[in-house]
């Protein structure tokens, strides 16, 4: 219907346009002849019929666009966004009241040296999560929407010494992030995020430890967000009292007030006198009294605003999408903008015939029966649901019900509401709202002092408005009578007892799986029925052995206790609880307490395993595979360390002349081997990649490759560093003397590459 009524506002302004005109504004459309004619040839219409077309065309274009406004569709459901968002060009995102937020990925990477065979095992985050700063605190940040307790910087708990974060609140001027593990690429201190609210995530990994050994959680944090302007805190606006100032953002403070956010929308964040966020409106373009009726509504409702805005975008569907949180609308009024606030309103005059100037007042009675509602399930942003948006009990009015005759039920979803009675209580005023129509009233001179905004009564029998409630939206003086038309939309006082008893239902609150929980399931813990579990679930041991196989002093007996559960609950000790075992390639047994220690004594083949089944009363609850392989170490003589590594500035590989290791080896002997090269360009980027190689008889023979070539995926840039650091690692095919070699190239870019800092190639 909104757009029905949009084209008859358009075909009725436009035939006001050309009778007021006397068709002159048909110029540009029709032959010169026609244009500026006091009558039309062969119609017989003269000037004052033209006047009069105009005034009525007039008055059908304003009661149309105002019955657009009131039943056009609401803006696209763009609620906030609870991933992290990827992307080369992405939105920017501005931080509402206290709210959870994924943010914005700005740079990611891999780094540092081999830690305990981890290649890389640092990674740094730097995630945007709110422009338009400073925001006013950072709750909390989390992984899997679970909180991460911190002490300083770092995480303390389950994370402890895994994971640190830095974060800034995006003041106008702001220091650069910094990571706690240093040497963070493409990162320095004039990396800074001024008016950005941002976090640096640090996190480590760690073979040896089961940290993200699911990979890394979603990861997100609650904030308090971004200044606003209250025009009640401001003591050069009328009735205000404080430092606020309309034209100066240093003087804003942080709220959740649906009408100080929306202001501040309107009015626009500058920086260095640039606008970077919202609409930029002059304040002498904005009807301020009603933005501050709006927070004094929503402050007695109980109503805020949460949640995350984003741009580029529509901007008067983010100024909707903030109003909607408070049951207003947007109107301009004068060529100012204003809102149209639900509250209930005292009736300052009675309107009779002898008000009107003509008999000439138009009713529409209600929408039609295809465009009303009858019922809505409101949706709103559960912090108890992992923030997402979830449904509230289905709000409706019977008395609608029956009036169509059948349930008319649509889903509306509050973008910036976080709470269920208040999206309820809004879904209410949404369903009474849309019952209400416009009217339009040709009044006398005298009814000039009335204006939008102003509720009167309408006492007027004969056209069925027999005291009727209705809230003045547009007023239309005509200078030539000095008669006023105003555009009515009828007001419903019992509504807002009706709206604001409304109460929500929340869903079920899901249980929350943490990242110990994951990486329990990645590192196998098993789980049987009924919540039993066996920990450790599995357990992996390198055991290191001379060339010859034989384990080295101190490798056995190897011995650990198991334990059993039931969800909580150790049941370990628990006479029903049983453990039993069965072996390959290793001598092993039970003892201890409850027969529950395991003990491996010998090792005799290449790889072994021992499987521990536990059962509880007869029945078995869980497996535990223990998992050994034999590390050799080569010959005598231990490791061999070359520091001298040259790096090759071309793109084919070239072998050193003889090799700078040599072994003599029996078949089946193990032979490790490992490069760190730290390098970094200059003139331009560069790229460096490797590869391990052997030949036997050393000195002779054809190279063949340890492993496939690598690719250090970051590069350096001139000036910043990076690094080419993996391991391989093979065993001897057969008896003999053999030549190993470590070959690099530049396989990308062509600045000159050198290395910076200690390289080492190391074979074991």
């Amino acid at each position: 219907m909104s757009k029905t009524l949009r084209k008859v506002a358009v075909i009725a302004g436009a035939v006001a346009l050309v009778a007021a005109t006397g068709g002159a504004a048909l110029g540009a459309f029709a032959p010169a002849a026609l244009a500026g004619t006091a009558t039309i040839a062969g119609t017989g219409i003269t000037a004052a019929t033209l006047t009069t077309v105009a005034t009525i065309a007039s008055v059908a274009s304003t009661v149309a666009s105002i019955a657009a406004q009131m039943t056009a569709k609401k803006p696209p459901a763009r609620g906030t966004i609870n991933q992290v968002i990827i992307s080369r060009e992405a939105v920017s995102p501005c931080i509402i009241g206290r709210t959870y937020s994924g943010g914005v990925l700005r740079h990611d990477v891999g780094y540092g040296a081999t830690l305990k065979k981890v290649k890389n095992p640092y990674r740094g985050q730097v995630i945007v999560y709110s422009v338009g700063g400073p925001c006013q605190a950072l709750e909390g940040i989390y992984l899997d929407y679970a909180q991460i307790p911190v002490s300083g910087d770092a995480a303390t708990g389950y994370y402890s010494g895994f994971l640190y974060r830095d974060y800034r609140r995006g003041l106008w001027s702001e220091t650069a992030l910094v990571p706690h593990f240093s040497g963070m690429p493409r990162w320095g201190s004039a990396y800074k995020l001024s008016s950005k609210a941002a976090i640096l995530w640090n996190g480590k990994f760690d073979k040896d430890g089961k940290r993200f050994a699911s990979g890394w959680p979603t990861s997100g944090a609650v904030w308090q967000g971004v200044m606003g302007y209250d025009a009640r805190q401001d003591s050069s606006f009328p009735g205000g009292s404080g430092s606020h100032r309309a034209a100066d953002e240093a003087t804003w403070t942080y709220n959740e007030d649906p009408g100080s956010q929306a202001i501040s929308y309107v009015l626009g964040r500058y920086r260095n006198s640039k606008k970077t966020f919202g609409a930029g409106l002059p304040v002498d373009g904005i009807i301020v009294d009603d933005f501050v009726t709006l927070s004094n509504v929503c402050a007695a409702n109980g109503w805020k605003v949460g949640g995350v805005i984003y741009e580029p975008g529509d901007r008067w569907a983010n100024l909707k999408r903030i109003i909607d949180a408070g049951a207003a609308k947007p109107l301009w009024r004068g060529g100012k903008l204003g809102l149209k606030v639900n509250m209930p309103r005292v009736s300052i005059y009675t309107v009779t015939d002898a008000d009107l100037a003509d008999d000439d007042v138009e009713v529409t009675a209600m929408q039609p029966w295809a465009s009303r509602l009858n019922g809505i399930r409101p949706k709103y942003r559960s912090e108890a649901n992992k923030w997402e948006y979830v449904q509230s009990d289905l709000v409706s009015i019977p008395t609608y019900v029956t009036e169509d005759g059948e349930e008319k039920i649509e889903e509306r979803q509050w973008d910036l509401v976080q709470d269920k009675d208040q999206a309820a209580q809004l879904a209410a005023y949404e369903l009474l709202d849309s019952r209400e129509m416009p009217i339009i009233l040709p009044c006398k001179p005298h009814m000039r002092h009335f204006g939008p905004g102003d509720m009167i009564t309408l006492d007027l029998p004969e056209h069925g408005l027999a005291g009727l409630d209705a809230i003045i939206m547009t007023r239309r003086p005509d200078p030539g009578t000095m008669n006023v038309t105003f555009t009515l939309a009828t007001e419903t006082t019992a509504k807002h007892d009706i709206a604001l008893g409304r109460t929500g239902t929340a869903p079920p609150t899901p249980a929350l799986t943490a990242g110990e929980d994951k990486d329990d399931i990645a590192s196998e813990i098993v789980r049987g029925a009924d919540g039993f579990s066996v920990a450790p679930a599995s357990w992996v041991k390198a055991i290191s052995c001379a060339s010859s196989g034989a384990p080295n002093a101190g490798q056995f007996p190897l011995s650990t206790t198991f334990y059993a559960f039931q969800g909580a609950l150790d049941i370990s000790e628990d006479p029903l609880t049983t453990y039993s075992i069965t072996s390959t390639g290793c001598t092993a047994s039970l003892g201890g307490a409850n027969n529950r220690v395991l003990t491996i004594s010998s090792i005799t083949a290449e790889t072994a395993r021992v499987d521990l089944t536990v059962s509880y009363d007869g029945t078995p609850i869980g497996v535990s595979s223990v998992q050994l392989t034999k590390v050799r170490d080569g010959v005598a003589g231990g490791a061999q360390t070359d520091t001298s590594i040259s790096i090759r500035n071309a793109n084919t590989y070239v072998h050193s002349n003889g090799g700078p290791f040599t072994r003599t080896l029996e078949a089946g002997n193990f032979v490790s081997l490992s490069v760190n090269l730290p390098y970094m360009t200059s003139g331009s980027a560069g790229a460096l990649a490797g590869k391990f190689c052997y030949r036997t008889p050393a000195g002779s023979g054809a190279w063949i490759d340890v492993n496939d070539e690598v690719q250090d995926a970051y590069g350096s840039l001139p000036g910043e560093p990076s690094v080419l650091s993996f391991s391989a690692s093979m065993t001897a095919p057969a008896s003999g003397d053999y030549e190993f070699d470590f070959v690099n190239r530049r396989y990308s870019g062509a600045g000159t590459i050198a290395v910076n800092g200690d390289a080492s190639f190391v074979l074991s």
